[in-house]
């Protein structure tokens, strides 16, 4: 389990970019008012990342594009493409949207997916702080609706920690049954 303050802080914390009047119009249409924003981030030609506690939002050419958790797969989201970033949101419908350095034909131009957001590679710390965003809101999702998966933020480390702690734990309670038997008097 990944320490509860790194949980608390990134799931509160909030990431915001300068937003034109069309795309906040867009926003205004489509984000319900009691969802709460927790990034938005404008890539190339007025494609922005909106992430909330329901779900991502893609807008593209005017039309908003919604993802809920539950379509959303736990992956890495950031990638460098030629000289310019590519935020995908890997879906669990079937057949993944290829990266254009992985097809046989290379593509310089941005990718028209309606889940990946273009982007100029100098505002990838943004991006990065939305895919902590969404991956921590996404795994806080799934523990309310009782999914799991392994966490990013859980490291081998914590587990060792855990289970060290557990370890100690059963040995305080096995001494104290121990002096329980001798001396009779701790209550169970």
């Amino acid at each position: 389990m990944p320490d509860k303050r790194t949980v608390c802080s990134l799931a509160d914390s909030i990431v915001f970019d300068y937003v034109p009047g069309s795309i906040r119009n867009v926003i205004d249409k489509n984000i319900r008012i009691s969802e709460d924003i927790k990034a938005l981030v404008r890539g190339m030609k007025d494609e922005t990342l909106v992430v909330t506690d329901r779900g991502a939002y893609i807008i593209k050419k005017g039309k908003c594009n919604f993802f809920s958790y539950d379509t959303i797969l736990a992956d890495k989201n950031v990638h460098r493409v030629y000289r310019r970033g590519r935020f995908e949101i890997p879906l669990k419908q079937k057949g993944r949207v290829r990266l254009p350095d992985e097809s046989k034909e290379p593509d310089f131009g941005p990718d028209p997916a309606p889940n990946v957001v273009n982007f100029a590679w100098h505002k990838s710390e943004l991006f990065r702080k939305a895919e902590e965003i969404l991956s921590v809101n996404k795994e806080l999702h799934d523990n309310k609706t009782g999914l799991s998966h392994a966490s990013k933020i859980e490291k081998n480390d914590t587990v060792l920690e855990l289970l060290e702690e557990i370890r100690n734990l059963n040995e305080q309670l096995a001494k104290l049954k121990e002096e329980k038997t001798c001396h009779g008097d701790l209550p169970e």
